[in-house]
This record gives structure tokens, sequence and C-alpha cells, in this order.
């Protein structure tokens, strides 16, 4: 979702509208830069070390802890910032550079804004060692995969997100998957289609209706956030909308309801806006697009695209930005460099594109009121375990919910539940597994407030690699696997992974709040502009930042 500003128009809008909206972007993209290569050759020969794609050596086949999140650098310096400042020498009395936009954040929204901006004087400041935020992957010798968000539903390609791919390249690199072969795994077998009730044939006439209607209401339904009947969705949890508009549902379909809110959004469909559940699932009932190594191949096309056109240095990998104060009409950048030297830089726009409880942090200047939105804002935390076996198979699907036949109830950090991954991508689908290993990756939301702390206590990833050992066995025996066959176990840990589309929070206008500018200098782009945890969102927020700088 984002706000569109054009002179007196202000529409908000959610993930499904992104698919189809095509107000003009040519001045965004019109200018010239090389073309990406297509194929597994372009990884192979283009990696660097800070780019969203690790290259992994023949080693590497188990993870000894979690990649993902490094919670020592940015604690040690985030918490007492000024203390840290002066441990480093102090503030430098003048600026090193003069920017066009500096950017701060090098996932999806600040690679946006560096795409659509690289052909002005930028510098995208990323605290990661990498390039990409959640839209991370890896490549293990010839098998590309994601450690984060695995795929996109496929836009219309005169879309802004449609012109994106199809400016980088990518557009036919993707393998599409339509809803209609929806597959789970049910009484350890694989149940095809979903919809057409192939785990309870006697129910397919209820599975068809509401498939049917979530169809109608992704076709038709305009979601801009206006209106008293398009914001009364979002007082209804999911779960209240499925009752008033369908009675008692099979608990199949409850089950899978249940086990998406978890997997999308890390909530449980009782917390959940309906307005912002629909928005997701409604986008989904069309085809889902997956590119070799998940969302990171996305990143990383643009990545290459904006250092083709602005040089190495636009893209700062492994800089921890300490300070943004607005400074007259522009603002003064404090950072840590990758070497730990303490720079500043000016720009005469900054764009926060990382996670708002970090700007928070990072902008003394920042009025108490939005100050507080943004600790109103609640995250959750993600886990993604993959799986490489020893050698090739063919994938029966792209996505697979594990379905058990009974609804999990909503867990609590007291009552945590059995269940740990939701559902498993087939991590080398996207290259037709033509690999020599092939990737199962599980996804494991964590649907309830605090589960962060026991993602950190020592021993916590050989706790959750013997969990996900153990609950893949079914899923392998389906497969005519066992664990005999597993190559190695890759965990990635992602703290602060998604924003909580909690029932109520858009109306309560605290995303609104927390995403207002700093005195028309300092704005903010990032999924969580509206707790909406999506490509599109981030993208789209991305879009609206590069329009207003033009």
């Amino acid at each position: 979702m984002f706000v569109f500003q054009d002179n007196s128009i202000k529409i908000a809008m959610q993930r499904r509208d992104f698919l189809k909206t095509t107000f003009s972007v040519a001045a965004l993209s019109s200018f010239s830069g090389k073309s990406l290569a297509q194929g597994s050759s372009w990884v192979q020969n283009n990696i660097v070390d800070d780019w969203p794609i690790a290259r992994l050596r023949s080693t590497e086949n188990n993870s000894l802890d979690f990649n993902g999140d490094d919670i020592n650098r940015p604690h040690d310096a985030l918490w007492n910032i000024d203390g840290y400042i002066e441990k480093k020498g102090g503030e430098p009395a003048n600026p090193s550079e003069d920017l066009d936009v500096a950017i701060i954040g090098g996932g999806i929204a600040g690679l946006c804004s560096a795409y659509y901006l690289r052909d002005k004087k930028i510098a995208l400041l990323e605290m990661d060692l990498r390039l990409g935020g959640n839209s991370k992957g890896e490549l293990y010798k010839n098998s590309m995969y994601a450690t984060g968000a695995a795929y996109l539903v496929e836009p219309d390609q005169k879309s802004h997100l449609g012109q994106l791919l199809t400016g980088l390249g990518i557009w036919d690199r993707a393998r599409r998957e339509s809803s209609d072969h929806t597959t789970v795994l049910y009484n350890q077998k694989f149940a095809t289609p979903f919809w057409s009730g192939a785990t309870d044939p006697a129910a397919q006439e209820q599975f068809a209706k509401i498939f049917k209607r979530l169809n109608e209401i992704g076709n038709d339904l305009n979601f801009s956030f206006a209106g008293s009947e398009i914001q009364s969705l979002d007082n209804l949890t999911f779960e209240q909308w499925l009752v008033r508009e369908f009675g008692e549902i099979h608990p199949h379909l409850q089950e899978y309801f249940q086990l998406y809110g978890w997997s999308s959004f890390c909530g449980s469909t009782d917390e959940l806006s309906a307005y912002q559940y629909l928005g997701f699932i409604c986008a989904e009932t069309g085809q889902l697009m997956a590119f070799p190594g998940g969302n990171s191949y996305v990143a990383q096309a643009m990545a290459q695209r904006v250092r083709d056109a602005a040089g190495t240095q636009a893209l700062r990998a492994g800089c921890t930005v300490l300070r943004v104060t607005v400074d007259g009409d522009s603002a003064l950048v404090l950072y840590e460099d990758s070497f730990g030297a303490i720079k500043k830089i000016r720009a005469k726009k900054v764009v926060m594109a990382c996670q708002k409880f970090v700007a928070r942090r990072l902008l003394p200047q920042m009025p108490a009121d939005q100050s507080e939105a943004i600790r109103e804002i609640p995250y959750r935390a993600y886990l993604v375990g993959n799986i490489l076996t020893k050698k090739s198979f063919k994938s029966p699907s792209y996505e697979l919910y594990c379905l058990e036949g009974k609804v999990p109830p909503s867990p609590t950090a007291a009552r945590k539940g059995h269940r740990s991954f939701t559902d498993i991508c087939y991590g080398t689908w996207a290259q037709n597994d033509k690999v020599d290993h092939s990737v199962l990756t599980l996804y494991h939301g964590i649907p309830y407030d605090g589960a962060r702390q026991f993602l950190f206590n020592p021993g916590s990833h050989d706790k959750y690699k013997s969990r996900y050992l153990q609950d893949v066995a079914p899923v392998l025996e389906s497969m005519n696997l066992s664990s005999a066959d597993i190559h190695g176990v890759r965990l990635t840990r992602w703290g602060h992974a998604l924003p909580l589309a909690r029932v109520g929070l858009l109306n309560s206008g605290i995303p609104q709040k927390a995403s207002e500018n700093l005195h028309g200098v300092v704005h903010f782009a990032n999924q969580d502009n509206w707790a909406n945890p999506c490509f599109e969102t981030a993208h789209q927020s991305a879009l609206e930042f590069a329009r207003l700088i033009r």
C-alpha cells in the first residue's frame, strides 16, 4: 500500500491495485543502462561479496549458525549512538560528499529508490554486509534458492512493477504457476487442485464458491483505502469477515487460511485486518511468478543496473548510519563506513528505506507524536530453512501448504503450538529442477509477539534445525526420499521481518503518522509505511518517493 500524491489527489492503495496501476513512469525509466545478461551465467559471472545472492563454497552445505540478521553490529552502535560516535573519534567537522539523494537501507525499497534515481548523484547505505534486505538468496553449486522473500504475484506487464521487471530484462526469466494448480500436502499425499476440494471432494462446492468469491474481489474491488465501506474492512478481522461472508466453513479451508496468515503476515486470522488479508490472498488467485533465488534475483538485477549507471560507490554495504539531521534545505547523514571510519555526507533529500523502528533512533529531530506512532507498529519474526538434497528431483508444485486436517489455534509466547514451518517452496522449481541439488525452502512465520528473543538464545540454531528435520520427514517420504537423502540444512533468521497488519491499524492512522516526512527533506519508503508486508508495497513506496524527487 502507498499514498499517491499528485496535486490535490491523495489515495491509499493496496497490493492488489499495484498489479494493475499504470500512471506514467516513463520519466523514471527511460534513461539508458546496460541490459541484464540472461540465465544463471549472469549470477555465476558477476556475483561479488556484497550482492544479494551469496555464492557458497562446496563445504557450506550446512550452516553453523543462523544467516540473516546480525544483531551484534547494530546493537553496539544504535543503543548508545552518542557514546559510539565518541568512541570512534567523534563527528567529522565537514561533509566529505554532496549528494542529490542519500538512501538509508538496501532492501527492496532502497534498491528500487536507487534504481529509479540512478541518473542522479546518489548513495545507498546498507548496514548489512549484503544488499537485498529480506530478499536475499544463496547459490550452492548450480542451485539457487531464496533465504527470504520467494515470489511475486504476476502483475500486468504495463503496470509499474511489470515495467520494472521488463526494464530489468528479467520478465521472461520467471517461471509461473496458476492458482488453478494450488497443491497442499494432506495425509502425506499431494492434493491438487486444492480449490476444487482435492482434500475432501464432498465439499468441493464450498471450496469452489470461496475461491470464486476471492477471485471476484481481486478482479473487481477497488482497494483504495477511501470510503466507509472499504475502511470498515480494516475494523474486521479476516476470521470475522469469513463468518460474515460464508458462515461456517470447512476445517481444511480454515486451516489453510490460518497457515497463510502465519506465512504471509506472521499473524493469525483472528488478529489480522480483513482489508489487508484480502488484498493479499485475492491477488494470489492469479498467477505466481518465481525467479531462481526468489526475489533476490530481482534485487540482484536492480543492484547491477544501478551500479552500471551510477557507479560502484552508489551502493555501499557494511555502512551503519548513526544520525540523520535536517540542516536548512538539506540533510546531514553521519555513518560508519565498511572500514570502520566515521563519515558525514550532505544530501538534498534523504529516503529512510529502513524499518521505522530503526529510523526512529537515527532522527533526533523527529516529533514526539511521530516517534510514539512508530512505537505502536508491531513487528514479528521469521525463520527460513533450506533443505538441500543429495540429488535433484521433480518438484510437485512451487508452493505447498502442509495440512493436518484441523485448525491450529492462534499461538502465543506461552502456548506456541506444535507446528514449525507452515509451507514449503520448492527452491529450485524456478530452475526447472535442472540442478545437482534440489532444495526445499521451509517458511516459518512466528505469529506471536516476543518470539525474537528466543531466536537469539545460544543453541537456537541447532534446536530449530532438529525440529525442521523431524517435521520435514513426512514431506520427504511423500516424495520417496528419506533423511539419508539430505545433503545439508541452512537456516536464516529475520528478527524483525514483517510489520503486523493488525486489525484496525490503518483506521487508527498510526502508519500514516509514522510515515510523515520531516521538513520536506527526509522521506520514508518501506513496506511498513502501510504495515503491508510485500514486494509490491516496498516498490510502490520507493516509486512514489522517486516521482516526488523528480
